[in-house]
């Protein structure tokens, strides 16, 4: 147990004791993992200090998830798949961590029901970017991706077989991750050169064990090896360009990028998808992802969320109101009884979707 600041490096540790207010009010239990919001509060209730466990992060049990889901006005049956499929990641990945590998039609299995939910009810769908803190990231963001990877691929008008692989390709992307260390994979802080280049090794690691998996198909290893790599010659961890990158592994690169900036993770807090949908256009013009995917992909994700409310970047709230074909990713919005069209006030960003 060690007695830390209350700062942003306490995000993703674990609390070791019950914190209560001067009042004798229980602010957040033992074994809390400790978000962004949490460290505010503390902040605002003139915690200096707590004790945390000293054996580094933890990714969490998914209860914050599973609160925030069950308060929102969404469908049961999509909320319970969902938090189904993620107990079940979490089940099947601690295996691949303890050798005991599963069959690749255990992780196909675990992944379809949700899928099928989030392909009837888009509220699910829009309501995972609204979620705030890091709790069981590694999970959602394998299930998130892998809706977003299918979705693509729809809207890319391929075959249903090729949906559902890509759909299996998403889910499956980073289960290399499970062979990284957690002192790593869950640091709060940037990583050390060294470190980087041990994290870059969960493709090679991902590979190999898809590649052991009984069913195994080379599709879905190759996803998961070539899934950083950009059209450029940048990326990791062959340093590929354009058309030596599978078309499946720059759509997965995508929906792998969209949702890792649209999501709260340990050492950064998450933006809307907007704001996402503009680094993925950005990157595209750069000439380091394929702007053809980027261009269908945006365009539908932002015609997803109008009628949702949102904050701007200078604190006000509005309501999405409607999407320009021009510029998705700057809309016309209201704010109280004030219609703002973005295009006009570039100062102004959407900064995040709010229930």
């Amino acid at each position: 147990m060690l007695l830390a600041s209350v700062n942003h490096s306490l995000i993703g540790r674990v609390l070791e004791q019950d914190l209560y207010t001067d009042a004798g009010v229980l602010l957040l239990t033992k074994t809390t993992v400790l978000t962004e919001n949490h460290i505010r509060m503390l902040r605002m209730q003139h915690i200096r200090n707590v004790y945390v466990s000293d054996h580094g992060w933890s990714e969490g049990d998914g209860e914050v998830i599973s609160s925030q889901l069950l308060e929102m006005e969404i469908d049961h049956e999509s909320v319970s798949s969902y938090l189904e499929a993620m107990e079940d990641t979490r089940r099947l990945f601690e295996a691949v961590q303890l050798d005991n590998m599963p069959k690749l039609e255990a992780f196909t299995e675990a992944f379809q029901k949700v899928a099928a939910c989030t392909e009837k009810r888009m509220s699910l769908f829009r309501s995972l970017y609204v979620l705030e803190g890091a709790d069981s990231y590694t999970y959602r963001h394998s299930i998130n991706v892998g809706i977003l990877s299918a979705l693509i691929a729809r809207l890319l008008k391929w075959d249903e077989e090729m949906v559902q692989v890509m759909g299996a390709a998403g889910f499956l992307h980073d289960i290399g991750k499970m062979k990284i260390s957690k002192e790593i994979l869950l640091k709060p802080d940037q990583l050390t050169k060294q470190e980087f280049e041990e994290m870059k090794k969960h493709t090679i690691y991902g590979y190999e064990l898809i590649n052991g998996m009984e069913g195994k198909c080379e599709t879905l290893a190759l996803c998961a090896l070539l899934h950083h790599e950009r059209l450029d010659g940048s990326g990791y961890p062959e340093g590929r360009t354009r058309e030596e990158i599978p078309i499946a592994c720059q759509v997965l690169a995508v929906a792998d990028i969209f949702d890792a900036i649209c999501s709260d993770r340990v050492y950064k807090t998450r933006t809307s998808p907007f704001e996402a949908a503009q680094q993925l256009w950005k990157l595209a013009c750069d000439g380091l992802i394929n702007i053809e995917i980027v261009q269908v992909f945006v365009h539908y994700i932002a015609q997803l969320y109008v009628g949702s409310r949102a904050r701007l970047s200078d604190g006000d709230d509005v309501e999405i109101i409607l999407i320009h074909q021009d510029e998705p990713m700057r809309p016309l919005v209201r704010r109280r009884e004030e219609f703002i069209d973005l295009r006009y006030h570039r100062q102004l960003l959407i900064e995040k979707l709010i229930v």
